[in-house]
């Protein structure tokens, strides 16, 4: 696990937009894309919005909507220059789309990233891909995918029965992935959770929010952590209430009963877990809350 010391484990930080962890396998940085505003209709479809507020309230959440950072690793070894998902991109400005000129500041240019893993393939995780012009952003990379997430989206006969959202959204929404794999294509490397895809990450299949959606275990030596994905979009609503889940949810149910499943593995076994919308910079831990849980950021 990290070491909470700050001392071994984290180096100079060169902005506050940039973190620095230093492992035995390899160099870790959490960079921001940003953060983006999105709607309180987005999340607990179904439950009465005086509900939603008096929880985000109770605890402690003053602003009207949701704020979500994009909080992105990069791994840096002696031969590649791995990095899981890659942000909004300028679609999502001003807030978002800062992945490029942080990582520049950081010392890594476009053309250095060698490896990019999509966690699932939502517009938020991938749109930091492509420029506004059509162009790869990060021209010498391979992308991995899970081949469930590709199959799903590639099927014209996707079940969208189970979500939430309108289903012309989720038409709309499949159109643009699908348009999104084109721009892709030859680039595109498809795994599946039998065997690690690099030496120290082992997919781990989550489906509920997409059905390829995978969590990460990511190790070095002895120390182990696990990369969450979207599995929880905030800090408090989706860790009291786990079965309220979003609109983003492909498979609503599903979503919940995995999310809840994830819940109770790591509030027993406290261990070290990163979101990708969780508080910057996205490490922490579970807690065990009376009928709920509570995420205890690092």
């Amino acid at each position: 696990m990290i070491n909470n010391s700050e001392t071994s484990a984290i180096k100079t930080n060169p902005t506050p937009d940039i973190k620095n962890y230093h492992f035995e396998s390899f160099n870790l940085l959490v960079i921001t894309d940003g953060n983006v505003e999105y709607d309180n209709d987005c999340f607990a479809p179904g439950i009465p919005p005086t509900e939603l507020k008096q929880l985000r309230e109770k605890h402690s959440s003053l602003s009207t909507h949701f704020m979500l950072p994009h909080n992105i690793m990069v791994f840096t070894l002696p031969d590649r220059i791995i990095m899981i998902d890659a942000g909004n991109g300028d679609k999502a400005g001003p807030g978002a789309g800062k992945l490029v000129s942080n990582l520049c500041v950081a010392g890594i240019e476009p053309g250095d990233i060698t490896d990019i893993i999509l966690t699932h393939a939502h517009p938020d995780h991938f749109n930091g891909l492509i420029s506004n012009s059509g162009q790869l952003i990060f021209p010498n990379v391979k992308i991995h995918m899970h081949q469930k997430e590709f199959d799903f989206w590639q099927d014209d006969h996707a079940d969208f029965s189970k979500s939430k959202s309108l289903l012309s959204s989720l038409q709309s929404l499949q159109q643009e992935i699908q348009f999104f794999f084109t721009q892709i294509s030859g680039k595109l490397q498809l795994f599946n959770t039998d065997e690690p895809i690099f030496d120290f990450l082992q997919p781990i299949l989550t489906p509920g929010h997409t059905p390829g959606h995978c969590m990460f275990t990511i190790t070095s030596g002895n120390e182990k952590f696990i990369h969450m994905a979207d599995i929880f979009h905030d800090e408090i609503v989706l860790f009291a209430k786990p079965e309220w889940g979003t609109v983003f949810d492909i498979d609503f149910d599903l979503a919940a009963r995995t999310r809840h499943r994830v819940l109770e593995e790591f509030a027993a076994s406290r261990q070290k877990v990163f979101g990708y919308h969780l508080p910057w910079p996205g490490f922490g831990h579970i807690e065990k809350d009376n009928d709920g849980f509570t995420w205890v950021a690092e």
